[in-house]
């Protein structure tokens, strides 16, 4: 147990580290940026502000990461990740869009947990957002509920025993919860109830 303890202070001593190494690095580049500003260096001001706002980004992945809950009773928490999206959250939307993941199992059944903040689809509402932004048509197998509070979209297909679950936090958050395999569509709501919306919403 002693050694387990020393494990974990040893990580939080790593990641706090980290932490504080990449806000300075962002510091430094957006002091850089303004010197350059000032000598008409404009090209190289940007390439420092890209590299603070990178920098920026990845403070925001080890805040999100912090909201994946733990596996429900019963279940595995299989994997644990955040990241920026970079270039690729640039395409959909914002290239400050970050996204924190997490992945569970029960025998046949799993289950991923997705936070995106900003982008389309974090502003959205998911997937489900974007298609009736663009003009989908909800099917036939979707409601509307309500998870601690934030509404939802509740989305079961029977055949393939899959489901989907898209809560809309405050102006520019959505989590995903998906499962396959699923006997029971309820564990969707049971995990997503697990995490944090409200401080999520404050902290982002």
């Amino acid at each position: 147990m002693k050694q387990i303890a020393l494990v974990i202070a040893m990580l939080a001593i790593i990641v706090t580290g980290y932490a504080q190494e990449a806000k300075q690095e962002a510091i430094m580049s957006i002091d850089e940026a303004k010197v350059m500003l000032s000598n008409n260096q404009l090209l190289q001001a940007q390439e420092e502000l890209n590299y603070a706002q990178s920098k920026i980004s990845e403070l925001l992945s080890e805040e999100l990461v912090k909201f994946i809950p733990d596996a429900p009773d019963g279940f595995t928490l299989n994997d644990r990740s955040a990241q920026s999206l970079g270039q690729a959250g640039a395409i959909i939307g914002s290239a400050n869009s970050v996204a924190a993941s997490g992945t569970y199992s029960k025998e046949d059944v799993e289950l991923e947990l997705s936070i995106v903040v900003g982008g389309l689809i974090g502003q959205s509402g998911g997937l489900a957002g974007l298609a009736n932004l663009f003009g989908g048509m909800a099917s036939t197998n979707t409601k509307k509920v309500r998870i601690n509070g934030y509404n939802a979209t509740s989305e079961y297909d029977s055949d393939n025993q899959s489901g989907t679950l898209t809560i809309k936090v405050g102006e520019k958050i959505t989590v995903i919860v998906e499962g396959e395999y699923l006997e029971d569509v309820n564990i969707l709501k049971t995990l997503a109830e697990q995490v944090d919306l409200a401080g999520l919403e404050e902290a982002f």
